[in-house]
């Protein structure tokens, strides 16, 4: 791989990484709206209640106004719950995991571009059909983000394994380094790691090494594509 093409890459994480990002501000605003219109819709439903009491003490005259209270109180209601369903998250939880692409040719795939300008030893330890939450180019990205935050370094070592932690399968992945470990915070290029793993369900753990050097975690949960 060229240097042009090393550029190619980082300007590839670049552009997901804006993607990313106005992402998960959209997904921030939707939460913030849907929890305020649920606020909003117990108001209304305190109007409605307040008045069909009224509605038992009030003579014909005040019944026209409580009937308008009361259609104002209805649309009011219908139109915050078709804000609540734009607003509602596209990833909702369903009750199931969803399964992505097969780990090990997701990895492999984008380590193969890597590691003629990046030196990648690459280890895969785990079934082909094994998957996650994440899809192939969110798998790349993960994995270009470790790539290009420890770019520095002699060599990269990139474990790729399963593992049953209280009888439930993970898949973790374990980049070993000759960097010093992360006191404060993360690196910018392992902020895009870290958004994958926290959509997946997953984990992301940094220590030092033993023999010097640093080691980055990501644990993501597993599910199998033929299950």
């Amino acid at each position: 791989m060229t240097k042009t093409e090393l550029i190619g890459l980082i300007e590839r994480q670049r552009r997901f990484e804006w993607d990313l990002a106005r992402d998960e501000q959209t997904r921030a605003a939707a939460r913030l709206i849907a929890g305020k219109t649920h606020d909003l819709l117990n108001l209304v439903q305190i109007v409605k209640l307040a008045t069909a009491e009224l509605a038992k003490r009030c003579d014909p005259t005040g019944l026209e106004f409580i009937d308008d209270l009361t259609r104002a109180a209805i649309d009011a209601e219908a139109s915050l719950k078709q804000v609540m369903a734009v607003a509602r998250p596209s990833h909702a939880v369903t009750g199931r995991v969803r399964t992505g692409d097969p780990v090990g040719a997701a990895i492999t795939q984008i380590v193969d571009e890597l590691r003629r300008a990046i030196p990648i030893d690459l280890h895969l330890a785990l079934a082909p059909d094994t998957t996650t939450a994440l899809s192939h180019d969110e798998l790349g990205h993960l994995i270009l983000g470790l790539a290009l935050e420890a770019a520095s370094a002699p060599r990269i070592e990139l474990h790729v394994r399963q593992r049953a932690i209280a009888d439930v399968p993970w898949v973790e992945i374990l980049r070993g380094a000759d960097l010093p470990p992360y006191h404060d915070a993360l690196p910018f290029d392992l902020r895009t790691v870290e958004v994958l793993v926290a959509r997946a369900g997953g984990e992301l753990s940094i220590a030092e090494r033993r023999g010097g050097g640093s080691e980055l975690v990501v644990a993501l949960p597993a599910t199998f594509a033929s299950a």
